[in-house]
């Protein structure tokens, strides 16, 4: 095939890619901005966004080679341009479902709570600890004493 041909063939799939990345973004802006936001559907476009992002990438990289320099710097803008826009999208979805799916705490004294219940709980593993280990060693310094 002529690269003429070719030029012309890949730039008809980048219109496509296009269309579809930018179809997919807008349903991920119109999701995150529902008051009923559904976290299953957000995710779902986010691995949708990534799948239909990949090949728009590959024809950008086909296509790179192929453009005239003057048409390179336009070209390589707009094709800047849509990964930035897929990168936003990406982190404001994933960092939307980070937050739902982070534990709720309540509030800064139930943390707190928390945190002195579980200093406790260690402290007293730990004393056991040591008490265990100064018998034991009681125990043997007796027994050499007594052997000895």
């Amino acid at each position: 095939m002529a690269e003429a041909q070719t030029f012309e063939l890949l730039k008809k799939k980048r219109k496509s890619f296009r269309t579809a990345v930018t179809k997919v973004v807008n349903e991920l802006e119109a999701e995150l901005s529902n008051s009923d936001l559904n976290i299953d559907r957000l995710s779902e476009l986010v691995e949708t966004l990534s799948i239909k992002f990949e090949p728009l990438t590959l024809v950008d990289q086909q296509l790179e080679p192929l453009f005239k320099p003057e048409q390179f710097d336009g070209e390589f803008e707009i094709t800047e341009e849509y990964r930035e826009k897929v990168l936003l999208w990406q982190f404001r979805a994933k960092k939307k479902i980070n937050e739902y799916l982070k534990p709720h705490v309540t509030s800064p004294s139930f943390q707190t709570t928390l945190s002195h219940s579980q200093d406790e709980h260690f402290g007293t593993l730990i004393t056991f600890a040591l008490k265990s280990q100064n018998t034991i060693l009681h125990d043997s310094m007796e027994m050499t004493l007594q052997n000895g």
